[in-house]
């Protein structure tokens, strides 16, 4: 049996509280950064009107792609890697991930 020993050493906490409800989820098929890692707070599935939810904590996909989204509770805004889409007007309206995450409150 093969064990890798990683240090992780700046976790990024995201939530702004202890109350949440989150969910597993397969990051397998989402684009990671350069160091082959999903960032937490990463809006799933997308930045856009298919948001379902946050991610909890980094997820680096060539070791383990599944990871846990959260669909309900308290984030901390200043945390995420970008910032929550929010509805647009005009010739194109779009609606934004802060709309369908409705169970989700930015801080």
């Amino acid at each position: 049996m093969k064990f890798t020993n990683t240090n992780i050493t700046n976790t990024k906490e995201i939530l702004y509280n202890d109350h949440y409800v989150a969910v597993p989820y397969d990051c397998s098929k989402l684009t990671a950064g350069s160091d082959g890692i999903i960032k937490a707070g990463t809006i799933i599935p997308a930045n856009d009107d298919t948001a379902i939810g946050v991610l909890l904590h980094d997820v680096k996909k060539t070791d383990d792609p599944n990871g846990t989204v959260v669909i309900h509770g308290f984030i901390r805004a200043d945390k995420l890697p970008e910032k929550p889409s929010e509805d647009t007007t005009g010739n194109t309206p779009t609606i934004g991930a802060k709309s369908v995450l409705k169970q989700i409150t930015f801080m």
